[in-house]
């Protein structure tokens, strides 16, 4: 038989920093293919400017600093290499068996798979370890892999409830599709059996155990088989080193987590970039302290915490007014200022927008997690135990190198038109077309509430839903 022909790609602009090629609408292990080739292209051909990778089924969005990259010319880059005649010499490919013990503790939903598809768990278990199945690519949490090639024969819906924590190397099925969880994670899919092995570790190269490409096969294991097989998991966090001074945590907050500006350049191994929310605001108070603008920093949410210092240094917040306080006097934010040993810092409610942040002359001392002591909550990675601070932790400052800064200001008037908060700038994505113009004039014109559901992952927005003028389901980007 005649190998399909590949179809020709579509490049278009999927927001000012982002530029997604698709090959078709279509999972296919030919478009797979297609988009395997050009990510290896543009990995070994960089353009100025990229900043990630993100494969999926059958497109890869390349996102880019506006500042460093023309958005032209790199597009012309991109068409190079997506239209290209000739092989590419990809990296070769693995056949990767992962035992699993199903049922039971490790498998608490294989039942409910079980009579959702109308076989005994024994036929969905053969069912399930008969497979071949295709990484196409890894996302959601990182080393996530989406599975292709699992029988419609035990399809099963995905639960209505999601569970807040998945443990790791939880194998699942959510509809068509079948998966490994890396890490502890929300998750929806049923949940039918574990894996001992540790399918992704930073301290590893490459992190994850699985690569796009990759053939993987179950192969079950007993209970007893698996705690054998069992390790102690991975703790991928960044360390704390030794630094010049320390901050203890007397009070954390809502939500205080230390951020950087990210570790981009891992998407393709399903590790987003975190850092900073509010990224300006993160440069603008390390600036003021004299410190790189990635150096990391506490970002404050919504409310601050207190904290003591246990020798002297040059601190300032930037950001939200958090109404702050030392020793009982107001301290301005927007400016650097001096702590003594044994002085305290009392952040308060939000006064204006969501998160402040704390910079200290010298940064978090930590050690990077994949080039980053940014924290990713939902994984677990980086930060202090990849977790929000908490109440006594301590908190080592690094070395400062230059000058002290502590009489540097900046304009509260020029951080505000920065800033502007309440407004949002929107541009059109990649899979506008499903709404159409008279959708896109009725979300600009309307107003919308941010939920209690929202997180650093994203913002929820409780409003008039939107009509689509297609039917049917988008393909997962």
């Amino acid at each position: 038989m005649d190998e399909a022909a590949p179809t020709r790609p579509v490049i278009r602009h999927a927001s000012d920093h982002s530029l997604l090629v698709s090959f078709g609408q279509e999972i296919s292990q030919e478009a797979h293919a297609q988009v395997r080739r050009l990510l290896h292209r543009l990995q070994g051909d960089p353009a100025a400017g990229v900043l990630n990778f993100h494969p999926a089924y059958a497109s890869l969005l390349v996102s880019y600093d506006p500042l460093r990259a023309d958005r032209e010319e790199l597009q012309r880059h991109v068409e190079r290499h997506a239209t290209g005649e000739g092989e590419a010499l990809l990296p070769e490919t693995a056949v990767v068996e992962i035992p699993v013990c199903y049922g039971g503790e490790f498998g608490p939903d294989l039942g409910d798979v079980s009579a959702a598809c109308g076989l005994h768990a024994s036929e969905v278990i053969r069912e399930h370890a008969a497979g071949d199945y295709l990484v196409y690519f890894l996302g959601f949490s990182p080393g996530f892999p989406y599975l292709g090639g699992m029988s419609g024969r035990i399809a099963a819906p995905r639960r209505t409830t999601p569970r807040k924590r998945v443990p790791a190397g939880s194998i699942a099925i959510g509809g068509n599709q079948t998966g490994a969880y890396p890490l502890a994670s929300p998750g929806g899919w049923q949940l039918i059996g574990r894996t001992p092995l540790v399918l992704f570790d930073p301290r590893r190269t490459p992190p994850a155990l699985l690569s796009l490409g990759d053939r993987v096969r179950f192969v079950a294991m007993s209970e007893d088989e698996f705690r054998v097989a069992a390790g102690e998991g991975v703790a991928a966090v960044a360390e704390p080193i030794s630094g010049e001074g320390q901050i203890r945590v007397i009070e954390p907050g809502f939500q205080t987590t230390v951020q950087d500006l990210g570790r981009p350049g891992q998407a393709h191994v399903g590790v987003s970039a975190s850092g900073a929310c509010d990224a300006v605001s993160l440069r603008i108070g390390n600036w003021l302290v004299g410190n790189p603008e990635d150096a990391p920093a506490l970002e404050m949410t919504l409310s601050g915490g207190t904290f003591a210092f246990s020798g002297s240094g040059v601190i300032a917040l930037a950001g939200s007014d958090l109404d702050p306080v030392i020793d009982g006097y107001r301290v301005p934010p927007w400016g650097a200022i001096e702590v003594k040993q044994g002085q305290t810092l009392v952040c308060g409610a939000t006064r204006s927008g969501a998160r402040c942040y704390f910079s200290a002359r010298g940064g978090i001392a930590l050690e990077p997690v994949l080039g980053s002591c940014s924290t990713h909550l939902t994984s677990g990675l980086g930060g202090v135990g990849g977790r929000a601070v908490r109440k006594d932790d301590v908190l080592a400052v690094g070395q400062a190198t230059g000058q002290a800064a502590a009489t540097r200001r900046f304009p509260r008037e020029v951080a505000g038109k920065l800033l502007r908060r309440g407004e949002l700038r929107a541009t059109r994505g990649p899979q506008w077309e499903w709404f159409g113009d008279t959708a896109w004039e009725a979300f600009l014109e309307s107003t919308y509430t941010v939920s209690e559901d929202s997180s650093r992952m994203g913002l929820r927005l409780r409003g008039k839903a939107l009509p689509a003028e297609r039917q049917g389901s988008m393909l997962t980007e």
